[in-house]
Formats: structure tokens, sequence, C-alpha cells
């Protein structure tokens, strides 16, 4: 999932849970009162929280500050709930037990960072109400009982704490798995290189760096010669196993800092950051030999490839444009004979 999208769903659900807020405030609101018998102040208290939610309901449904909704929605979810705490019995307040959600629903929409601030204050507010428990109201009319105060006080300290750990633990979870998720999309099955989708990630990061740099880069696209008919002719795992082999000997010959990766068919690219067209050249040269060299018990004939070289120092305005001049270039190896390195037309004067 991408960052755009990423941030879409968060807001998304966030929307829903602040909309799902409102309507169970404002309902407790109105309709409590009708089966039990509650004090005006609890009335109005619900008044004013159903205002603050529906405000930051707006807010966040308005998408104007992104960064700041989450933190909108906690900061009124706080001063909503511990005014209900403080006039109710504290710690043995009934709506102390909704403290717990709080860290794991920073974590699900917002950061781990935000989840620890917001378990680290709670905890601080526990242990002040366990304390201060004497000078609390408790509606139910039940006598204060300090020995009692205490003990609820550590079981919802210790109900946070698991909480928060595991939040971030869920988090951690979910930001390992979903890098699996990314890198698997980003990958050719066949070959374990990155696939197109990975490799234009890596190419607009690459050239957007060339671009701030005023360096130059090039790109290879490199086709391996004749490979339908090997495919006709040995079969399509055969077919798989040249893919492979190819894969393979280009990794193992270009830098650490190139990008490989499976363009299509029987077709790869190869991004060549801080290289000119020159140096790009010598060293298509140099993996077209390698490719050749290699001996295939599968196959009675040679494997070779056809490589077509483009670089950014064409005055190229777009990652198309650069692609598309070493695909002609390509073709135009092809129709040289094959088995060779082609520099795109405009270089080729140089």
């Amino acid at each position: 999932m991408s960052g755009q999208s990423h941030a879409h769903l968060n807001h998304k659900l966030i929307l829903q849970f602040t909309l799902i807020s409102l309507i169970a405030v404002a309902s407790g609101t109105i309709f409590r009162p009708l089966f039990v018998e509650l004090p005006s102040y609890f009335t109005v208290m619900g008044i004013i929280n159903t205002v603050l939610i529906f405000s930051v309901y707006l807010f966040i449904r308005s998408h104007r500050f992104p960064a700041y909704e989450m933190a909108a929605l906690f900061f009124v979810a706080v001063i909503s709930i511990i005014p209900l705490i403080a006039i109710s019995g504290g710690v043995n307040s009934q709506f102390a037990f909704l403290l717990p959600l709080y860290p794991i629903m920073a974590t699900l929409f917002g950061s781990k960072k935000q989840s620890i601030i917001i378990g680290m204050g709670l905890l601080i507010a526990i242990i002040l109400c366990t304390a201060l428990g004497k000078f609390f109201v408790d509606l139910t009319g039940e006598a204060y009982n300090q020995t009692k105060s205490i003990s609820r006080g550590f079981w919802l300290a210790m109900s946070v704490l698991v909480s928060t750990y595991f939040g971030l633990f869920f988090q951690n979870r979910y930001r390992a798995l979903t890098n699996e998720l990314e890198q698997l999309a980003q990958q050719d099955p066949l070959t374990s290189l990155l696939n197109r989708r990975g490799f234009d990630i890596k190419l607009k990061a690459s050239l957007a760096a060339a671009k701030r740099q005023h360096a130059v880069l090039s790109i290879l696209l490199i086709d391996i010669d004749f490979f339908k008919s090997i495919n006709d002719r040995y079969g399509h795992d055969i077919g798989d196993t040249c893919l492979k082999y190819v894969a393979d000997c280009l990794k193992h010959h270009i830098r650490q800092t190139d990008v490989l990766a499976r363009f299509g068919g029987e077709e790869f690219i190869l991004l060549l950051p801080d290289t000119s067209h020159k140096a790009a050249f010598t060293l298509a040269e140099k993996l077209r030999h390698v490719v050749s060299d290699l001996n295939l018990d599968e196959l009675d004939q040679p494997l070779t490839v056809t490589i077509g070289i483009a670089s950014t120092q064409l005055p190229h305005q777009h990652i198309d444009d650069i692609i598309k001049a070493a695909d002609l270039a390509l073709y135009q190896g092809k129709m040289n004979g094959r088995n060779r390195s082609e520099l795109a037309t405009d270089l080729s004067n140089d």
C-alpha cells in the first residue's frame, strides 16, 4: 500500500470512528435519562461532549489539516471522559474502564509515539486518581474504601500498560507485514528481481536525485535473442531456466547502486546512476559477453542478448522518454543483427 493510499484509509477510519463516537454520546445523552435518574450536570456534560465531538467530526471530514486529525480526536476524547471520571468516583468510576482502549486506538489510527504519550499520560492520571480518590464522589453511593480504590487503580494501570504494549506490538507486526507485502508486490517471482512496478519507484527516485545533483544516469534495456524459439523448441520450463540464468549473470556483474529489474517477458532493464552513455556502453558490452559465455546444458545453441542504451544526456523531459529511447535503440540493435549493444540515435554521434 502506497503512502497516499494508507493516509486515505486512515482518514476514513478516523472519520468512521468519530461518527460512531458521536452517535454513542448523543444517544446516551438523549435516552439514558429516560431510564436512569442522573444529576442534571451529567446531561449538561453530555450535551457539551456531543457538540465537541460533532465539531471534531466536521473538522476531520473537511480534511484540511490531515496531520492534526488524530490529535484533535484524542484531545476531545480525553477532555470528554476525564470530567466524567472525576465526578463519578475517580478510578472507581464506570467510565475509567474505557481508558485502556485509548492506547490501542492511538496505535491503530496514529503512531507509536502517540500511543506511548497517551499510555504514559493515562498512567499518571490513574495514579493521581488513586491517590486522591477520597476527594471524588461515587454516584452509586458506595462509601470510599482505600484498599478497594488502590486495588482498582492497580488493575486499571496494568490494563493500560497491557493495551499500550499490545498496540505497539500490533503496529510492529503490521509494519513488518506491510513491508513484506510491498516487497512482494515489487518483486518478480521467477527471477527474484524487481518487477516493473518496483523498478518505476526506484527510477523516479533516481531521476529526481540526478536532476537535483545535475548528474547523468543511463538505462540499459536487455532482450534475450530468439527467446520465443527457445520456448517453442525446448519448452517453457527451459525458457524460465534461461531467464533465471541471465538474471543471475546480470546481477553478479553490476554495482550495488545499480538497479536491475525484469521488465516483462524476456526483457530486463538496468538503471545506472551517475553513469554516462559511454560508460554505460562499456558495461553493456561486458554484460553481453558474459551472457554469451554462459554454458547451459539445457541448450545446444548459444544464448545471447541485445542491449539498447539511453541516457539523461539526451534532452528528455520525462521518464517514459528515456525508456522509449532505450527501446528504440534495442529495436535498432535487433535490426542490425542482434547480439550487440546499441546507443540511442542522438548519442551515437557524440
